[in-house]
């Protein structure tokens, strides 16, 4: 269907693509008769607009330049079917893929062709953003004489067409840009790159929602900054990869797509250019200047602006990464699936709690517990660990358990090794879990402080006296050593994937605070975590544990 739009091989449209008729400055009435019957066939379909853009190409050492045909490659086809059809979207792109292209393309067509279309573009700063309208401006003035109608003054904030009463305005990501105005479409263009992306989001978009409107964020990854609106509003919508193999989209099956927000979510790689290939890949990365890679090495800079995969764009940068992903990599070795062992019983949901190593006498054991809000979003995680070897024996991990259900199975799972020392996370949520625990009848709950006051373990940095560890800083201050001396063993491999998006965040406000990357999740780390800041607490008659040294006898 799209070739045929493209390629059109009616009698007429074959009448009306002389380059001579449709320049000449006084047609015939048939050939007048003939452009008006092209002009229509451009306001229905962009794709048919798209046979009459011209591009202006710089001149290189490589390229002669000059003023071109727009290519339609197979995955513009695939950018322009989701700009026609889907109204929130996400892109991660490559670089130099004429996504931007594209978008100025579109929204000049909108304007020209339907009555009222508003048109918003925000770019990280002011000289960007005129340059992403100026591209519009290039367009039309090459386009043929039939297609244009009366413009407004030239205005490198905004290009007007009044009749139409029609309009594409070009704005710099600032603290108050575009709170005014209702548009159409919002998009936004290089999006990880603004400085005030959140605030202009939580401003424009409820307006535009209330009209229907379009909103697009389009991105190229940034490696020095892993938290961002744009990754945020990417990783929650219902993620697809472009494979030009293939041709098409192909679903990504990733715990990051949940489509939450309604976003559909498109990865578009290095190699979507044709003579894009594994040998242009490497002569590109060996002809890198310093200039370009400032601070990145040759590898992460062919990451963050040619990206191969979903996974290759998104990973933050080892130099940011709390947690070795060489180690992780060897430890996903350790994963294994769940198994009943000799637990059985009505106590037991063997789809929530699940079981890795049965308990052994003479083993002493700890538990920690983050809890979350049990409506889909973070995990609710509790983790039973060996004190000798440091290995996960037992674990629940959901994101539909309410605080009273968590406990529930909590309950039912630490009774089968003994009823060990448990912390659970008293910050938000956690409450709720602490107090049903209690209702329940556990009676070998772990405290905040050496008076045994608080019940819990407060990651938001409860102050406590000397040797009784209770704060974020503590947790990780442990758990990453451990981690990266491959210390502890973790067989649930969900569990495991979320320390890779564990990141020391860059902005200096937070002070180097440990955290979840954007739209990725910490909770299973947390309660490992809280395991091993609190091991020390378990009392054992023939073996004691520094948790300083963190020195297991085994990991097996």
């Amino acid at each position: 269907m799209i070739d045929e739009i493209i390629n059109p091989s009616t009698p007429s449209a074959r009448l009306g693509t002389s380059e001579l008729m449709i320049n000449k400055d006084n047609p015939t009435d048939e050939e007048r008769s003939l452009l008006q019957l092209e002009r229509e066939k451009c306001k229905e379909s962009f794709l048919y607009f798209l046979k009459y853009v011209k591009l202006v190409i710089p001149p290189t050492q490589t390229s002669p330049g000059g003023i071109v045909p727009f290519q339609i490659t197979e995955h513009i086809k695939v950018f322009i079917k989701l700009l026609l059809t889907e109204k929130d979207l996400s892109v991660c792109k490559s670089r130099q893929i004429y996504i931007s292209t594209t978008i100025a393309v579109f929204v000049l067509w909108d304007a020209l062709f339907h009555f009222g279309s508003s048109s918003e573009l925000f770019s990280a700063g002011q000289r960007e953003a005129f340059e992403l309208l100026g591209k519009s401006y290039r367009i039309y003035d090459y386009l043929p004489k039939f297609l244009k109608v009366t413009q407004r003054p030239d205005s490198q904030e905004e290009m007007g067409f009044p009749i139409m009463a029609s309009t594409i305005k070009a704005f710099p990501s600032t603290e108050e840009a575009g709170i005014s105005f209702t548009a159409s479409r919002i998009i936004d263009d290089e999006h990880e790159k603004h400085p005030y992306a959140e605030r202009n989001y939580t401003s424009a978009k409820p307006a535009i929602d209330t009209i229907g409107g379009q909103f697009i964020s389009i991105f190229t990854p940034d490696k020095e900054q892993p938290v961002s609106l744009a990754k945020s509003l990417f990783r929650n919508g219902k993620i697809y990869s472009y494979s030009p193999t293939l041709n098409k989209l192909v679903e990504e099956e990733t715990e990051w797509g949940t489509g939450m927000n309604g976003f559909t979510s498109v990865f578009f790689p290095y190699n979507v250019i044709p003579g894009r290939d594994a040998e242009w890949y490497e002569g590109k990365k060996k002809s890198l200047t310093p200039e370009e890679m400032k601070t990145l090495t040759p590898e992460l800079y062919m990451e963050s602006n040619y990206p191969r995969s979903l996974l290759e764009a998104l990973r933050p940068t080892q130099t940011l990464s709390a947690f070795n992903h060489t180690v992780l990599d060897e430890m996903m070795g350790d994963v294994k699936n769940p198994r009943l062992g000799q637990v059985a019983g009505d106590e037991i949901d063997s789809g929530i709690v699940h079981f890795y190593k049965d308990y052994h006498i003479g083993e002493t054991y700890i538990a920690g517990t983050d809890t979350s809000h049990g409506i889909g979003k973070d995990d609710s995680v509790t983790v039973i660990m060996n004190t000798k070897t440091g290995y996960i024996v037992a674990d629940i991990m959901h994101n539909r358990l309410s605080p009273d259900e968590l406990a529930l199975h909590s309950v039912a799972m630490l009774k089968i090794y003994h009823n060990p020392l448990w912390f659970i996370e008293s910050n938000d949520w956690g409450g709720a879990t602490i107090a049903a625990a209690q209702r329940l009848g556990y009676r070998h709950l772990g405290y905040q402080d050496a008076k045994r006051t608080k019940v819990g373990f407060n990651t938001n940095g409860f102050l406590t006296k000397a040797g009784i560890r209770g704060s974020r800083v503590d947790l990780f201050s442990l758990l990453i050593p451990a981690i990266n001396n491959h210390q502890l063993t973790i067989p649930n491999v969900n569990g495991l994937k979320e320390f890779y998006d564990i990141i020391r965040v860059a902005d200096p406000k937070k002070l180097g605070r440990i955290e979840a990357a954007s739209g990725r999740k910490d909770d299973y780390p947390i309660a490992v975590g809280i395991c091993l800041c609190k091991i020390d607490e378990v009392q054992e008659v023939s073996f004691t544990i520094k948790a300083e040294t963190l020195s297991f006898s085994s990991r097996r």
